[in-house]
């Protein structure tokens, strides 16, 4: 196409020189409303250190963010 080539966003790839479009690496995925050129993600870790918290009516669960979100 017209203008310089850029490389793959991360965790994307192509197969062939001068591509329009890369896809994703396995097990990363790009949403289908995401742009082409937007990175691709996974599913984050686990939730850490949860806790939970019951009583006669209702149970709380507390929990820090996962490591790779």
């Amino acid at each position: 196409g017209e203008g310089p080539c850029s490389p793959c966003p991360p965790n994307s790839r192509t197969t062939s020189g001068a591509a329009t479009v890369c896809t994703c690496r396995n097990g990363y995925y790009r949403a289908d409303t995401d742009p082409a050129d937007s990175a691709c993600t996974s599913v984050p870790s686990s939730p850490r250190s949860v806790i939970s918290n019951v009583n006669e009516t209702s149970l709380v669960l507390e929990w820090s963010e996962p490591r790779d979100t």
